[in-house]
């Protein structure tokens, strides 16, 4: 073992300790029936040098050094000093010290320094000195957790980079400003707390450390070229960090506590954006973005809106900062540029164990599709959540060990030491830019009062509280340590303290606190209100032809599997034989011309390449070699990417991940697919607290669209409905689209409306319920020439007789297509079928077009498949009964019930059979 593995040997423990003994003792019996590398390794530790004899060692005390420095890297953590109050106890211990080994000073004396570490040469005389360095660097106020991650260039890494230069040398300069940002932050909040008394700001009391922590990031970001930071953080400390990371004035700051206009004092260089919904939010889930130069480079620094889901927010930062990263415009597929930007989450430490967001979100890391190129993760670690103490929230030693599944490395760090927490920062963003991989910190602290400012934790916590009230804050330890040590005179430590008061205390005084700004009518901007026009969304046969051909060719040599080849080869027949369009032909269809167009087409769900039900075939494999073809990605005439992932089986990050990303790249049709509609249930809270109202809450505009599969067919009670009436329940002030659509060219005609305004004041998400037998059902399949021109149609009404028709009827999805089918079959002219293509927001003056022709109309029927309770019904029946005026609306459909269907296949057909029966009775 020669050259730099000789150095690295012997920080390579671990899991290869047991291994390493056993060679060692045959090596005392007999040096050459190990490797000549072995030899050379353990002649070093014998004599201090890389050749001599083995005589004169105590190979038991060799391995007991061993077996200890091996002790103190893997659980030195238990006994570390990272806990500024309130220590846990810890029993049945590891041995961590020479005397639980049976050593002596002695002993450890006669050992070389190399035996605990190859990086200590130079700085240990003997193996004691090193063993004492060691314990100083893993029982610190900084403590590692490294002995997990699998990949050994990674844990090697980090063990040399550990021992070589684990704490830095701080300048008077260098202290003066950590100081200087410690007390603006404890000044901010001790002027709150003093002058609002009683308002909820959620303190970053206890973890003061994590403002000067983001800075250095920043710092570290700007000397490392990235130029775009996302950060996603929960309410706790989230105003200091708008005010000292983003550098909201804290007059605009001052100004929400007061109610008066915050917007007078928005910097009017353009440096802050900070956006606002019509009916607004609480202040402390507020984000905005920064462009600044302070860090050198310029930047811009982006605090994401969250809301009171905690966690929630982080795999919605995660998509942001993918947006940053990639290219889309003028590719065929997405250019990732790690470098371009870093996402920082801000995690709670009750919160990040105990909400499975995180465990979905870190599972993304590394993942082609999602990988961000590593993010740094901070929990702000105030010991308790809520009222609930860790014994009560977790069943882990500490709130980090989740991430140890995911390889990712861990340090913890005391956060009343200052200095120690920059260390940890330094080290996370080193290891960041080296190997692209998540970093956690657990930055631990305390929380100086309760959950929010009104509670009183002492009721429910009163050991940890009694050791609270008589802790310094950190600007007055850390102030009066620079003091002890020289660096400052009291003093300058009291002019600091002064100036940073004084600072806010001026902007207080420049707010007039009778401007009181109060608007209850919370109107919407007219571009939400005024809704989408009617576009023209048809495209020239000779390009789709082009188009069409162009996704069926492929590269040279590349093999179909053959029944494949035959059904893909039947999407040549529109175009040659006046063949029909089916639901996955047009889709991709839709999606060619929107790349063509200019806009990044960006699609992922589970086994979405292919699709659910076979019906996609985005991504085709080779069936002798297992390449992959993605015909979308080589358009001739594309300006756009095409990016298609299967997702992992997970929903709330992955939708969480897509709204991020369109919400920081507009341009993007961004798609997310569930491979059943019910499988959405799992990220309903990304529905509730962004896609439907973050317009409304932040002015957080987004474009997402979700496919939806929804219909009943005898799947049973979780594979038919995908909960349509949640959507149309939470659908108000134009926030999104919700379509059930029944024809193809309808289908194709939406996705390019969809795309055509993104990026403008009048997009929104879009909620489509999309088919699954009718996936390839003729009725709803189309010719080309319905793709040719045209537009979007709200509802689908045939040719009738004005003076025939006595009944109405509107359905959605599949049971209008049954209806139509029986219609078809047995024709009725005192029956009109509506076929309902867009419930929200509902097209009422269509309708009532239709109702006005219809003179000898005798009831409005709404038919759907859906529980009366569940489904349109509801929804739709009040504002049905407006446009009725005298006309009887009746419902058609299953009754109430708590289920979404029914179990058994051959009951389903006979309820299904029996709506469309009643329905069509006059």
């Amino acid at each position: 073992m020669k050259g730099k593995n000789l150095e690295e040997a012997p920080a390579r423990f671990g899991a290869n300790l047991g291994y390493l003994l056993e060679m060692f003792d045959l090596y005392q019996q007999n040096p050459s029936s190990v490797t000549g590398e072995l030899q050379e390794l353990f002649s070093t530790i014998s004599t201090g040098r890389s050749t001599g004899s083995v005589s004169g060692i105590d190979s038991e005390k060799v391995k007991s050094v061993m077996r200890l420095t091996d002790n103190i890297r893997q659980y030195g953590h238990l006994t570390a000093d990272i806990y500024p109050l309130y220590k846990p106890r810890r029993e049945n211990l590891p041995k961590l010290t020479i005397e639980d080994f049976d050593l002596t000073k002695e002993d450890l004396e006669k050992l070389p320094a190399k035996l605990v570490s190859a990086h200590f040469e130079g700085h240990a005389a003997n193996a004691y000195e090193a063993v004492t360095q060691l314990a100083e660097i893993y029982q610190g106020t900084i403590a590692y957790e490294v002995s997990h991650i699998n990949n050994t260039e990674e844990r090697d890494w980090l063990k040399k980079t550990i021992e070589s230069n684990s704490r830095k040398s701080y300048s008077r300069e260098e202290k003066i400003t950590l100081l200087t940002s410690l007390a603006q932050v404890e000044g901010f909040e001790k002027y709150i707390h003093k002058n609002f008394v009683g308002a909820k700001r959620f303190s970053i009391e206890g973890v003061d450390a994590l403002v000067p922590m983001l800075q250095k990031v920043l710092a570290i970001a700007s000397d490392s070229s990235i130029p775009n930071i996302q950060i996603g953080m929960a309410h706790r400390g989230r105003l200091n960090v708008l005010t000292h990371v983003l550098e909201k004035p804290y007059e605009m700051m001052l100004s929400e506590f007061m109610h008066t206009d915050p917007m007078k004092f928005l910097p009017e260089d353009g440096s802050l954006t900070v956006t606002k919904g019509w009916t607004g939010d609480v202040k402390y889930h507020l984000g905005g973005v920064k462009k600044t130069s302070r860090y050198g480079s310029e930047q811009l620094i982006a605090l994401a809106n969250n809301p009171s889901h905690l966690e929630i927010v982080a795999p919605v930062v995660l998509g942001k900062t993918r947006a940053d990263q990639e290219v889309t415009a003028g590719v065929a597929q997405p250019e990732v540029d790690f470098n371009k930007a870093l996402a920082i989450l801000i995690h709670g430490d009750a919160a990040f164990p105990g909400q499975g967001i995180n465990f979905e979100s870190m599972n993304l890391s590394n993942l082609k599709g999602y990988s961000t190129g590593g993010s740094l993760h901070i929990i702000t670690n105030n010991r308790v959540g809520f009222t609930t103490e860790s014994y009560d929230s977790r069943s882990t030693v500490y709130a980090t060990d989740v991430a140890k599944g995911y390889d990712i490395p861990i340090v913890h760090v005391n956060a009343d030491d200052v200095e120690a927490c920059i260390d940890s920062v330094i080290l996370a963003m080193q290891f960041r830019q080296q190997f692209n991989k998540d970093f956690v910190i657990d930055l631990v602290g305390y929380r100086r009062y309760g959950h929010n400012e009104m509670d009183e934790p002492s009721v429910t916590n009163p050991m940890l509280y009694k050791e609270v009230k008589g802790h310094p804050s950190i600007e007055i330890k850390y102030g009066k340590e620079l003091v002890a040590e020289g660096t400052i005179t009291e003093d300058e430590m009291n002019e600091i303290f002064r100036q940073a008061e004084e600072a806010i205390r001026s902007a207080h005084n420049a707010i007039d606190k009778n401007e009181k700004v109060l608007d209850a009518k919370m109107a919407m901007p007219e571009g939400v209100s005024a809704g989408q026009e009617t576009v023209e969304t048809g495209v020239a046969k000779d390009r789709l032809t082009k188009l069409n051909d162009e996704m069926l060719t492929y590269p040279e040599g590349f093999t179909l599997f053959g029944k494949l080849s035959k059904i893909l080869d039947r999407r040549h027949e529109p175009f040659t034989k006046d063949g029909l369009i089916d639901w996955g032909h047009a889709e991709l269809l839709a999606f060619g011309t929107i790349i063509e167009d200019g806009h990044p087409v960006r699609l992922t769900g589970q086994d979405s390449e292919r699709g659910t039900f076979a019906q996609r075939h985005a991504v085709l494999s080779d069936e002798n070699t297992g390449a992959k073809y993605t015909p979308l990605q080589h358009i001739t005439d594309s300006q756009a990417s095409f990016d298609i992932h299967n997702s992992p089986l997970s929903e709330a990050a992955v939708v969480g991940f897509e709204y991020g990303y369109n919400v920081e790249n507009k341009d993007a049709m961004t798609v997310w697919e569930a491979q059943y509609g019910d499988f959405s249930n799992m990220s309903q809270m990304m529905f509730d607290n962004f896609i439907s109202s973050a317009n409304a809450k932040w002015g957080e505009t987004t474009g997402l669209t979700l496919l939806l599969p929804h219909a009943y067919e005898g799947q049973g009670p979780e594979h038919s409905s995908a909960r349509l009436e949640r959507y149309l329940q939470l659908g108000a002030e134009n926030n999104w689209t919700v379509a059930n659509v029944t024809s193809t060219a309808n289908y194709f005609h939406l996705l390019r409306r969809q795309a055509h305004y993104l990026n403008t004041d009048k997009m929104r998400p879009l909620v489509v319920m999309t088919p699954k037998s009718l996936l390839r059902n003729n009725v709803v399949s189309d010719k080309v020439d319905a793709f040719t021109t045209g537009s979007f149609r709200p509802i689908i009404v045939d040719d009738f007789k004005k003076t025939k028709v006595k009944k109405l009827l509107i359905a959605s999805g599949k049971v209008a297509i049954d209806l139509y089918t029986e219609l078809q079959k047995s024709p009725n002219e005192e029956i009109l079928l509506v076929r309902l293509e867009q419930l929200y927001p509902l097209p009422a003056e269509e309708i009532k077009a239709v109702i006005s022709e219809l003179k000898g109309i005798k009831e409005i029927g709404f038919v759907q498949e859906e529980p009366k309770n569940q489904g349109s019904w509801n929804y739709i029946y009040p504002q049905l009964e407006a446009l009725a005026g005298n006309i009887a609306v009746n419902y058609y459909g299953r009754i109430e019930r708590s289920s979404p269907s029914e179990g058994d296949n051959e009951i389903h057909k006979l309820v299904q059979s029996q709506i469309i029966q009643n329905a069509l009775t006059i």
